[in-house]
């Protein structure tokens, strides 16, 4: 594991603040509290807090509302170090402001919008008055401020490519940059659609080469919009004030227009940026992630950030018993959150070991956490403040050290490759969401990464690389992949090199793997292993494809465990043992929850009566 610079830190958020829940998080030793300024509405169409606008006309700007939430804060706790998370949309007078034809909402357009000069300049302007206002007005508050925009605030792209008059203009000056001749922005049709030999899942340059350039230039012009103002915030923030960003959610959000049309492949170029120190995303929204009996996961790849001495923060943001949901207008009652229409933590034992599940994952893979209430009531239960307190105390102790990650399995994303997938097609998921399900409740331990990343990681102790979207390996990739993966086993998914010198070449995957391209069968080859199709990965066949590859199995059982060379975790969801295997003898183990303590053992048997989470510290 990289030791990364930035702090750890153990944080609290809310969008309103909840002052009391304020008070008491501060008791139990939570005082790094997140605000959030914002100058736009959230997806009900209300103020995102009540301390807004901040931005009231062009280039001017009052800070009176900002002043008073962060004075408001620190009446509640006086010691308080803050976060604040900046929302860079504009105010709704600014649509109806300036050219019409050329202002659209980046709330939920921000690919429209993302090239007009007009909108990169007024919003540095406004982002470097309010930096500029905070450090001078509150010093020594801040530990790092999150700059964020777009759709839901994580700068996703929600128009499908579609035009507009600042995108035509750019898109003409990337063919003229890059010595194609200009063509019209491809149609609807023509930029969801692949080749029919793979029934339009994915897209190939001999027949989608414009769509290809398209999608490419979209998270291009992304990544230059929010790199010029993560340098623009550096220029006026002390170095000693991190800097984070919402972006490349390459995991876990496995759905529909959600990967080239989000327009942020190309996040390991913004994570370069030695301006940027830190990410943020929420904690898992996978399949079966977030109740009991479920694994965490960052949306992130891990190892992109790590790779890069930087760190990644989990927001925890699971509905507990006790959670309030906005109320719709009228007599339409609450609100559903994400779809979340039941409560993911229904009691209170859900939420002790949801909260020792979530903080585990993070202290083990070196990543920061807050607890986001949102609308409040998440934490107003004596449980939730008890298990908090004592993962506080754990963190305080463990955070600091930087152990090497035990994890013997690679989950490889390619987001160079990702461009190929058609993400209109309904089989679009397939490439990471069952994987991602078998790896995880395998019983053995896994970090993420991205395939650039590989050659800059230790991968001494790595077992099996498993590569998600092995399409196109020209160019060096394939005698890269052979070459980093001598002594180790390679799991190809679906059609490794089936995109040969940009065409489709089934009769590629065959040299390759050594099997014909297709069907549903597992094949095991010399220290390779081609699944044909992702969805018939399962955590049994896929814990056999682990055994070939000579993998550690913490548990004989499908429960997600995450290990570094320190600490191991394990989380549980149903009554009944196991027995947790170290991978050699160790000198003293000590559960770090209930303070049990072990010697002279490679094996704990654990019995549970309901869902728990456990976190053993071992020599």
């Amino acid at each position: 594991m990289t030791n990364c610079s930035s702090h750890r830190f153990f944080g609290y958020r809310s969008f309103e603040p909840e002052y009391e829940t304020m008070k008491i998080m501060s008791g139990l030793g939570i005082n790094e509290i997140t605000l959030m300024v914002s100058n736009n509405t959230n997806f009900m169409g209300e103020p995102y807090t009540r301390f807004q606008p901040t931005w009231i006309w062009e280039r001017e700007y009052d800070f009176t509302l900002f002043d008073k939430m962060v004075n408001e804060t620190l009446e509640a706790v006086p010691d308080a170090k803050l976060n604040i998370v900046l929302d860079l949309n504009p105010p709704a007078w600014w649509l109806r402001r300036g050219n019409y034809s050329e202002r659209h909402d980046p709330f939920k357009e921000f690919g429209r919008v993302a090239a007009n000069q007009e909108y990169r300049d007024d919003v540095v302007h406004y982002l470097q008055a309010v930096l500029r206002h905070a450090v001078d007005a509150f010093p020594g508050r801040f530990l790092t401020f999150f700059i964020m925009g777009g759709f839901t605030t994580e700068w996703f792209d929600l128009s499908l490519g579609t035009e507009s008059i600042p995108r035509r203009r750019a898109w003409d000056e990337w063919r003229e940059r890059h010595g194609k001749p200009l063509c019209d922005i491809p149609g609807y049709r023509e930029r969801y659609s692949g080749v029919p030999e793979s029934d339009g899942l994915l897209r190939t340059p001999e027949k989608n080469a414009d769509a290809l350039d398209y999608w490419k230039f979209n998270s291009e012009t992304s990544l230059k919009t929010v790199a010029l103002f993560i340098k623009k915030a550096r220029e006026v923030l002390p170095r000693d004030i991190k800097l984070g960003i919402t972006y490349g959610y390459i995991f876990e959000l496995n759905w529909a227009f959600s990967k080239a049309s989000w327009c942020q492949l190309e996040y390991e170029r913004l994570f370069d940026m030695a301006e940027c120190d830190m990410a943020l995303s929420p904690i898992s929204y996978g399949v079966e992630a977030r109740g009991m009996g479920g694994s965490p996961m960052a949306m992130i790849p891990l190892q992109t950030l790590q790779v890069r001495g930087k760190r990644i923060c989990n927001s925890i943001d699971t509905t507990t018993f006790t959670s309030r949901f906005p109320k719709a207008p009228g007599k339409s009652g609450s609100v559903s959150i994400m779809s979340r229409k039941t409560r993911e933590w229904p009691t209170p034992e859900a939420v002790a070991e949801g909260l020792k599940r979530e903080m585990c994952y993070n202290l083990i893979h070196g990543c920061c956490t807050w607890h986001f209430d949102m609308w409040g009531g998440w934490y107003d239960s004596d449980v939730a403040r008890e298990t908090l307190a004592a993962c506080k105390r754990i963190w305080a102790e463990e955070s600091d050290y930087s152990p090497s990650n035990a994890s013997e399995i690679v989950l490889v994303c390619d987001p160079e490759n990702m461009y190929y997938i058609n993400d209109s097609h309904p089989s679009c998921v397939d490439f990471l969401a069952p994987v991602r399900k078998a790896v995880a409740f395998s019983g053995s331990t896994y970090t993420t990464a991205s395939f650039n990343d590989l050659s800059k990681m230790d991968l001494s102790k790595v077992k099996i690389l498993v590569f998600c979207h092995p399409f196109d390996l020209d160019n060096g990739k394939y005698e890269m992949v052979e070459r980093l993966s001598e002594g180790k086993t390679i799991l190809w998914l679906y059609g490794p090199g089936i995109i040969h010198n940009g065409k489709w070449s089934p009769e590629n995957v065959q040299r390759i793997t050594g099997f014909p391209f297709g069907g549903k069968e597992i094949h095991y080859g010399n220290h390779r292993v081609y699944v044909p199709s992702p969805n018939v990965l399962t955590d049994k066949n896929m814990r056999d494809i682990l055994r070939f590859a000579g993998a550690h199995f913490w548990t004989d059982k499908p429960y997600p465990v995450h290990a570094n060379e320190r600490l191991v975790s394990i989380h549980i969801g149903e009554p009944g043992k196991t027995v947790l295997h170290f991978p050699a003898q160790c000198k003293s183990i000590k559960e770090l929850f209930s303070g049990r303590e072990y010697s002279q053992c490679d094996s704990i048997e654990l019995e549970t009566s309901g869902p728990e989470t456990f976190l053993f510290k071992y020599s």
